[in-house]
């Protein structure tokens, strides 16, 4: 019983990835053919024809992001290695504070 129960779900996962894969290649057949124009690629801003700009990203608030992930994943690992043995909980604790240590060097 317990072999049928284990290969059901891989074969049922199969099925449905067929499945699927007919729907699309069957919609992708059946759709209209797209006719590129040359202002497709354009922004919409009332007709107007702006320069091409280069986009500048901020990233002033990632420090930030990043040592709130560091934190967040910290306290995550710390919590499940309450029971790890003592060299695991203290290869965890170093490798928290040598992220850490990393961070603002760069």
């Amino acid at each position: 019983m317990w072999g049928d129960l284990i290969l059901a779900a891989p074969i049922a996962f199969i099925i449905i990835l067929v499945v699927f894969l007919l729907m699309y290649l069957s919609g992708n057949l059946m759709a209209p053919k797209h006719e590129h124009t040359p202002d497709e690629l354009e922004p919409y801003a009332c007709g107007e024809k702006f320069p091409a700009e280069r986009l500048q990203m901020s990233i002033q608030l990632y420090r930030f992001a990043l040592y709130f992930t560091i934190f967040d994943v910290a306290a995550f690992i710390l919590a499940l290695a309450t029971n790890a043995p003592l060299v695991a909980f203290i290869m965890y604790v170093a490798l928290i504070l040598l992220a850490l240590i990393i961070i603002p060097k760069r």
